[in-house]
């Protein structure tokens, strides 16, 4: 036997039993998909009209988000004018609506002031008493000037929902005195907001909250707050005006430490158009600021509005900055990379509304696993027993080349499962399976040329090497063929097809590696070995219809 097949066998074996010990090693597995592992699926549908350009774009912010959100193994897909998100790992429909955050256009708006939360009029409002101000201090990033302060508004602690943005340590705070609601009162119909009206209202809780109908930028609105960003206050709501920018203006935030106070910043930075408003808005607001620097007016914040919720609501504490914005706080490395994902991520071109959750049990999923796994090996064991009644010791040659392929492609999908997120689907495992098949017809295509060339007259050792150059080029055609369809259904469809299309696709791939470096060594050292050819039992003569001794 030539040195180059023992070498090729040896290299062969090194990669398949190196690649899996060294991914078993590592403890990395494949990353298994929502209908394998459990989780949650949420299907998010537009409010009104959307083109395919917004969509496009709406699915490449949300998937971005939910990354940044760390929720590992996500896949967002738009099916028609709705936008799919599967969420493996996560228990429960609550849960997944949390990490995908909110979804709508992220505004910026002035603040006119906080009242307390809606009190229907039919019933007694008793007295209120505003809660005390508290200051929070955003500034210009690699300056130590003043900086814009970001408040949550009168007597709102400034805990956002992302992280304790904007509570600054050593800011002052000052009771806003209280106020007696009177009997009778003027309300305003829900959406026809006047902010002096509201803001100089004797009983500010009689004052509806803003319909999302009639949310507009262009609008004054009373919002309430996001409850998971106002600890102490959850209840109160902000008097915004016109909306003075949205969060498009936005083109990186990231979550960094001071190197001067050890202290976790976010670090917000605009484009160009945005750095120019912002200024704007900076310089009229810092003004305000500097009335009362101790206790900062409301004319000194600027709220972020989320989906209807306001977020946080910044002071500024400087005039000008360049586009460039260090907000600083009382948070942790956790709660600043959240912030900065939330301001990153929270602009979207059009606004969803959830359509259906579904939650699917990890149950579920380890029996749809179980069952996929199982008809695989019963599939590959029905045809490894055929394959060893029809080709005697051949058959062995085809369960070693199985487990080889087998083990490099296990390698390969656990190595993109940590390197790409590849995600392994009920529809992956059954273009596996598929492969197998694919694979199998590899090694018949050669065993019935060599039984051609053995009926020829030839003997196995003659036929072996002979019946290898010319069945390979049968194998290459039919593994292009497969290929190339795997590569059509994966660039022309979504979700669980393209998990099919894939594996299938990789597998076919492997098949013509181990053809070459594989079958043909492995059968030309099993019919050079006549105790392995002209055994009664097993002779792989007897199953080509060779004459036994030849």
């Amino acid at each position: 036997m030539r040195r180059s097949l023992i070498w090729s066998l040896v290299f062969i074996f090194v990669v398949a039993i190196g690649s899996l010990a060294a991914t078993l090693a590592a403890g990395h597995t494949p990353l298994l998909g929502l209908d394998l592992r459990g989780g949650v699926s949420v299907v998010l549908q537009p409010q009104g009209t959307a083109d395919a350009a917004e969509l496009d774009q709406a699915v490449s912010i949300i998937e971005r988000r939910v990354n940044g959100l760390g929720v590992s193994n996500s896949n967002v897909t738009r099916q028609g004018n709705d936008v799919v998100i599967d969420l493996p790992g996560l228990k429960n429909s609550q849960q997944a609506l949390a990490e995908l955050g909110q979804t709508a256009v992220l505004y910026f708006r002035p603040v006119d002031c906080v009242i307390p939360a809606y009190v229907a009029p039919q019933k007694a409002s008793p007295a209120t008493t505003t809660p005390a101000t508290s200051g929070t201090a955003a500034k210009p990033a690699g300056s130590t000037a003043p900086s814009t302060t970001s408040r949550s508004g009168l007597g709102i602690a400034a805990q956002t929902k992302l992280t304790a943005a904007y509570l600054s340590a050593g800011s002052t705070t000052t009771a806003s005195p209280a106020t007696t609601t009177p009997a009778t009162t003027t309300t305003l119909a829900p959406g026809a907001v006047n902010a002096t009206t509201a803001c100089s209202s004797t009983n500010p809780s009689s004052i509806p909250t803003t319909t999302p109908a009639q949310d507009k930028p262009g609008s004054s609105v009373v919002l309430p707050v996001d409850p998971a960003a106002f600890s102490t206050d959850p209840t109160a709501r902000y008097v915004l005006g016109p909306a003075d920018m949205t969060g498009s203006v936005i083109s990186n935030a990231v979550a960094e430490v001071n190197s001067t106070t050890g202290q976790y910043t976010v670090a917000l930075t605009l484009n160009s158009k945005g750095a120019v408003e912002f200024d704007k808005i900076a310089a009229a607001r810092y003004a305000c600021y500097q009335q009362s620097p101790s206790n900062p007016p409301p004319c000194s914040e600027e709220a972020f509005e989320l989906d209807g919720l306001v977020e946080s609501a910044p002071d500024f504490q400087a005039s000008s900055f360049n586009g460039n914005v260090s907000i600083s706080g009382n948070f942790t490395s956790a709660q600043a990379t959240a912030l900065a994902n939330e301001l990153k991520y929270g602009s979207l071109p059009v606004r969803f509304v959830p359509q259906t959750v579904q939650t699917i049990s990890a149950t579920i999923g380890k029996d749809s696993l179980r069952a996929g796994l199982l008809a695989g090996i019963g599939g590959i064991a029905v045809v490894m027993l055929y394959m060893l009644a029809y080709y005697r010791a051949l058959g062995l040659v085809v369960l070693v080349g199985l487990g080889v392929g087998g083990s490099i492609l296990y390698s390969i999908l656990a190595e993109l499962s940590q390197t790409s997120n590849l995600t392994l689907t009920l529809a992956g495992v059954t273009g596996i399976i598929v492969s197998v098949g694919i694979t199998v017809d590899s090694y018949v295509v050669y065993f019935e040329r060599l039984k051609d060339e053995v009926r020829a007259g030839r003997s196995v050792r003659q036929s072996v090497e002979r019946s290898f150059s010319r069945a390979f080029r049968t194998v290459l055609t039919a593994d292009l063929v497969s290929f190339m369809a795997a590569l059509i259904l994966y660039l022309l469809t979504i979700g669980d097809v393209r998990g099919f299309a894939f594996t299938l696709g990789l597998s076919t791939l492997l098949d013509v590696f181990t053809a070459f470096f594989f079958i043909r060594p492995a059968v030309i050292w099993v019919g050079r070995r006549r105790s392995i050819t002209d055994n009664p039992l097993f002779g792989i003569a007897r199953g080509l219809g060779a004459r036994t001794g030849s």
